[in-house]
């Protein structure tokens, strides 16, 4: 039996382990094509996004399944909100694209970058959420555009 639960434990673990290096992955495709423009934010930074971006759901999904399952507090009614993990990420990495962005000589530089960094980081989610489908055609479409 316990050999049981230490391998579901193991297969979980990859599972999201897995996530991580898809999104991971996808960060890097978008931060090559950025780099090979010479544009701000490359391979690093598109890596970083996705894969803290994908993190950052793994932990809303999955985080705190001991307080919902009521290990941690029996009896007591929890109620989490997993959508609020995105919605910061969303907010924070927005907030950060926000100070990509700037005036020069008459034209706005950068908005391409934020955006991109965005995007990354909603790829990442996705990916982090189990949806690698949406997540790698995402990372196609913006590779190609």
């Amino acid at each position: 039996m316990l050999e049981t639960v230490m391998e579901f434990i193991r297969e979980y673990q990859i599972n999201l382990l897995f996530r991580m290096i898809v999104a991971s992955l996808c960060g890097i495709a978008i931060g090559f094509e950025r780099k090979n423009r010479a544009k701000e934010a490359g391979v690093r930074t598109h890596c970083i996004v996705a894969c803290a971006s994908a993190l950052m759901m793994i932990i809303s999904k999955y985080g705190f399944s001991d307080l919902v399952s009521g290990n941690v507090f029996p009896g007591a009614d929890v109620r989490l909100d997993p959508s609020r993990m995105a919605q910061g990420i969303v907010t924070g990495v927005g907030f950060l694209g926000a100070g990509m962005i700037y005036f020069q000589r008459g034209s706005i530089k950068g908005l391409t970058t934020a955006a991109g960094i965005w995007a990354t980081s909603g790829i990442g989610m996705a990916i982090g959420a189990g949806m690698y489908f949406i997540g790698i055609i995402t990372t196609l479409l913006i590779v190609i555009l």
